[in-house]
């Protein structure tokens, strides 16, 4: 049976809007509107402590939910894919940098762009990255011996995972090197996703065109974007594809003149954006929040430089424990129902990995960092860091690739320590980063 609502309950939250899950008041709502925009994932926390599995906000238009069982999950993302579409607030506010690319773009557009990136990521392009990771490896490991030539060195380890992802990104996917402009493009995404997270936290956000400060800098940090874009695309066209060989990246693909529908120029940039943002910081947050575990558990890093098998297992906990995509959001086309709870059409639903990730029903002793809980591989309930169902990261196993060939090179080399033993605050950005990047001591082994 369908729940209902109790008789002091509200039957509807404006004219139209009918209240089919529990939730908090409106009062209670606005009173933690603080607590909204600078610790959302605490909120989130509290109101699922208080109201279930299946929250309804006190918004008339469109109605909101917080979906946090892993099955429920799973009905949003899996079982009901056919019925959710992406034009939510998330991902419209995200296409002003990203575009209409493979994240951001609604179902009706992303089902042919899926199929033509499909080949740019392989299991024999995926076995490609090895020698990508390699080489970016190489020139971070002689960076940090520079640095310790004298002893320990303090490193802004998140700010070096950014920069090395980033590298690895554009040798594998775009075929440059990206290793001397890796500082600019990082500090343009990051410039850019803030000005992202701070439209999305706006009730009232300003059109682009109004030069209000966060739109300033959200029009520079694009403006970056694309130069560095423009370069990245102006390189390989300068040398076209051979039509006989076979595709070597993703640029290829998107620059394929044979396909049935060519990409236009937009298209492409907003590609090569996409992967830009999605391809590098989701990795780079992941490998961050690892080494800032690892440095407060000596013993697990000590097994982990001497056993490097363990590395799949170190960074699949790690995104558990830091999901860089810790919401998803989705727009329901159709009634549906979930965990007794009916959501109509037209509603928008989150599902918030971070919560998931802490849920009773799957996860023992949920905020420890066990890597051995991941011994038998990963569940199928209950961890969703790259999504789920058909809209499941395409880069899911490069990604995993990459972290596990990082952890296990860098371990068995240095030692990471903390330099302060308070919690490190966290910025729920786009992504889940450290609010002050992670300095860390780091020295020889």
């Amino acid at each position: 049976m369908p729940w209902e609502a109790p008789e002091d309950f509200p039957k509807r939250y404006g004219w139209n809007t009918p209240v089919t899950a529990p939730g908090p008041d409106g009062g209670q709502m606005l009173r933690g509107i603080r607590r909204i925009q600078h610790d959302p994932l605490s909120y989130l926390h509290q109101v699922w402590h208080d109201s279930g599995d299946v929250v309804q906000f006190p918004i008339p238009r469109p109605a909101t939910y917080l979906v946090s069982s892993p099955a429920g999950a799973r009905e949003i993302l899996v079982n009901h894919n056919k019925a959710m579409g992406k034009r939510t607030v998330q991902y419209t506010t995200l296409s002003l940098v990203t575009g209409t690319g493979l994240l951001t773009s609604d179902t009706h557009a992303w089902r042919p762009r899926r199929r033509m990136l499909q080949p740019a990521f392989h299991h024999e392009m995926v076995a490609l990255t090895r020698g990508h990771v390699v080489n970016a490896l190489e020139r971070l490991n002689a960076h940090w011996a520079n640095l310790t030539q004298d002893g320990p060195a303090l490193i802004d380890v998140d700010q070096a995972m950014m920069e090395l992802a980033l590298e690895i990104t554009g040798a594998t996917l775009f075929g440059v090197d990206l290793a001397d402009d890796a500082a600019v493009i990082t500090e343009a995404t990051l410039a850019a996703l803030h000005g992202v997270i701070q439209r999305a936290r706006n009730p009232l956000p300003m059109p682009m065109s109004i030069p209000t400060r966060n739109n300033l800098g959200m029009r520079r940090a694009i403006r970056q974007l694309d130069r560095s874009i423009s370069a990245i695309v102006n390189a390989r066209q300068a040398q076209p594809h051979d039509p006989n060989s076979p595709i070597r990246d993703m640029l290829d693909v998107l620059l394929d003149p044979d396909v049935d529908v060519p990409l236009t120029p937009q298209q492409v940039r907003d590609e090569v954006a996409t992967f830009i943002v999605a391809g590098h910081e989701t990795v780079a947050s992941g490998l961050t929040w690892a080494w800032h575990l690892l440095s407060r558990d000596s013993s697990e890093q000590e097994l982990l430089a001497a056993d490097t098998q363990r590395a799949n297992m170190v960074f699949d906990e790690a995104l558990r424990l830091y999901p860089p995509a810790w919401v998803i959001t989705r727009r329901v086309l159709e009634d549906i129902e979930i965990d007794g709870f009916v959501i109509p059409a037209e509603s928008m639903v989150i599902v918030s990995p971070w919560l998931v990730h802490r849920h009773a029903s799957v996860w023992n002793d949920a905020e420890q960092f066990i890597p051995d809980r991941f011994a038998g591989g990963v569940p199928q309930m209950g961890y969703l860091p790259f999504g789920a169902g058909p809209r499941q990261c395409i880069g899911r196993d490069m990604a995993r690739l990459e972290a596990s060939m990082i952890l296990a090179d860098l371990s068995s080399r240095w030692k990471f320590e903390p330099v302060v033993s308070g919690e490190v605050s966290i910025d729920a950005s786009v992504t889940l980063r450290p609010a002050h990047g992670l300095p860390l001591r780091v020295s020889r082994r």
